[in-house]
């Protein structure tokens, strides 16, 4: 016979189970309650500083797969330049990086979200009118170049013969990158297409340097988690999953072209 007593303690105990559910569910909802973000500054139209804001495709992009993965509150977080905000993912200060190439050493401190969410093609940069044929990778051997701090090119044939047999400078930052080039210290400079884009642009360098017509490389660039965020483990499936879907639906391609125009006429804009 159930007693009354027994009753009362069945609902007690009742109650405090349900109460520590709650308590979980809620505990997990707080741990990613916010994340940050951080990507290359001066990538336009995949992402550019403006007004000390960091803006682009790469942003929108990244901000939609965080809402649909349930992430309420994503926090943009500049860097001046992509080897600080790399960085900055590193020591674990930003959740998430945006555009990030993979290389073994990268591998070592970021969680990689597949499938690609863009790709790029290496530019190989000179003066205007010293343009060269680059039939063959052997071409840039007797030639000094320079390529910006934070750049790989991964861990393949291109990536080990950059290693061991280029003559290479290195620079915080791709403006410095073409300064250099610029300035006759270097014969030519490597860069991805949107840094390089951007350079061109916003320094009206058309009539002083040139793209090569051969590109030696072409990189996907991933969303990537700092293997010391606490939101790691909880959101790269659930980002696979929106990045997927994002990819069936042609969104990120779709943001650059809004972007580039956003990008371009930000740079006829009267101030």
């Amino acid at each position: 016979m159930v007693t009354p007593f027994v009753k009362k303690m069945k609902k007690l105990w009742f109650l405090l189970a349900l109460l520590l559910c709650l308590a979980s569910g809620s505990g997990v909802a707080k741990v990613c309650s916010t994340l940050t973000v951080t990507g290359p500054p001066k990538a336009a139209p995949s992402s550019w500083l403006s007004d000390g804001k960091l803006i682009g495709a790469a942003v929108e992009f990244a901000e939609g797969i965080a809402r649909s993965a349930g992430i309420d509150n994503v926090v943009m977080r500049p860097y001046p330049t992509w080897n600080e905000a790399l960085a900055a993912v590193y020591r674990g200060e930003v959740d998430v990086v945006m555009s990030a190439n993979w290389s073994e050493e990268r591998e070592r401190y970021l969680d990689f979200v597949r499938p690609a969410m863009s790709s790029q093609f290496l530019y190989v940069v000179v003066r205007r009118g010293e343009a060269f044929n680059l039939n063959n990778l052997e071409n840039l051997k007797p030639l000094f170049g320079a390529m910006a701090v934070g750049e790989t090119f991964g861990d393949g044939f291109f990536a080990q013969f950059v290693k061991n047999n280029l003559n290479l400078t290195r620079e915080v930052g791709i403006d410095k990158v073409i300064d250099l080039l610029i300035d006759k210290k270097v014969d030519y400079v490597f860069g991805y297409e949107n840094s390089i884009y951007e350079q061109m642009m916003t320094r009206n360098l058309g009539t002083t340097i040139q793209v090569l017509n051969t590109y030696p490389t072409r990189s996907e660039g991933f969303l990537a988690f700092s293997k010391r965020s606490k939101c790691s483990a909880e959101l790269r499936q659930k980002f696979a999953e929106q990045l997927a879907l994002a990819q069936t639906k042609r969104r990120y391609p779709t943001l650059l072209a809004k972007y580039r125009e956003v990008f371009n006429e930000s740079l006829t804009r009267p101030e």
